[in-house]
């Protein structure tokens, strides 16, 4: 089935759905408690439920283990899809790629009465942020880069030093501003203004087997350019295809995109090695972080993963 002949969503509310699931767990049947969260998050979903979806999320991944803790931490490169191969593009040099000396996060955990590490955050409006806290208590939102320089080079409004006390968690941005909010956690995650999921590397590479569908969210490639990228499909031979590629040119003044331009179909190459995704085509190479914000259960294989800003759902069955 395509990515776009999947139907909507049409059972039972997500809330009866949780209510079910926080049953199911309760009697000890953690594989249909699992699936019930699965279930709830697609409902509240389906109604832009943020609060919903991180809730049913974090519980699922408490159970499956998903995506948290050092020991999700990957060995470098999976079997054979992870392995690379000559150039995709005979007439022109292989891109370079990432230097090594980059510098992976640590995994998202919230032991020792704070969080430490990568998380991903949803909130109430539909944003989808990635925050890093470091054990030496400071705070950075979407760094590109988690070398020393990287995080000195975000942007003050969204760097600071974070400190929680008791069960309030507050934030100093380097811009001067400060935020004070309740803080609640768990081993999956913590609630702040909005959901954080503790996230961690894919353990390797053949949990992004598969095609999966992005959403419909213009991503920067460069300082003057937006991308969007509507479905992925990885093969174990270490080659992917790629639909629906859209570009255009963002102008500084006016905000404005022009120069518009769309690809039916790319193909490539495509690495896994750590935290990091590699995508080699006609196009270029593009090298970002990725990692699964959940897991199937039964697979073992990402459900959702989130690469270069944009948020990938499997259209597997």
């Amino acid at each position: 089935m395509s990515a776009a002949a999947q139907p909507a969503y049409q059972g039972p509310p997500g809330a009866t759905v949780f209510a079910k699931a926080q049953q199911l767990e309760a009697a000890g049947n953690k594989a249909a408690a699992t699936a019930a969260y699965q279930q709830a998050y697609e409902a509240y979903m389906s109604v832009d439920d943020s609060d919903g979806m991180t809730k049913a999320l974090a519980r699922k991944n408490a159970l499956s283990g998903a995506a948290r803790g050092p020991a999700a931490r990957p060995a470098a490169v999976a079997p054979r899809p992870a392995a690379p191969a000559p150039a995709p593009v005979a007439a022109r040099p292989a891109p370079a790629v990432a230097p090594a000396s980059v510098v992976a996060p640590l995994p998202g955990r919230t032991t020792g009465g704070k969080p430490v590490g990568l998380f991903f955050f949803m909130n109430v409006f539909s944003n989808e942020r990635i925050y890093y806290f470091t054990p030496a208590g400071q705070v950075y939102v979407d760094p590109a880069n988690f070398s020393p320089a990287g995080l000195a080079a975000v942007d003050p409004r969204w760097r600071g030093t974070y400190a929680v006390n008791g069960n309030q968690m507050t934030v100093r941005w380097a811009a001067g501003q400060s935020e004070t909010y309740e803080y609640k956690s768990d081993p999956s995650g913590f609630s702040w203004n909005g959901g954080f999921v503790c996230v961690g590397p894919f353990s390797n590479a053949r949990q992004l087997l598969g095609t999966f569908e992005g959403r419909n969210a213009a991503v920067s490639v460069t300082a003057s350019s937006l991308a969007v990228y509507r479905t992925l499909n990885f093969k174990a031979d270490g080659t992917f295809t790629r639909d629906n590629l859209t570009d255009g040119h963002l102008e500084a003044n006016t905000g404005s995109v022009t120069n518009v331009s769309s690809a039916s179909k790319q193909a490539g190459r495509w690495s896994l090695n750590g935290w990091f995704l590699t995508l080699t085509d006609g196009q270029g190479t593009i090298r970002n972080l990725a990692f699964p914000t959940s897991l199937d259960e039964k697979t073992g294989k990402a459900y959702y993963f989130r690469f270069n800003g944009t948020t990938y759902k499997t259209t597997a069955q």
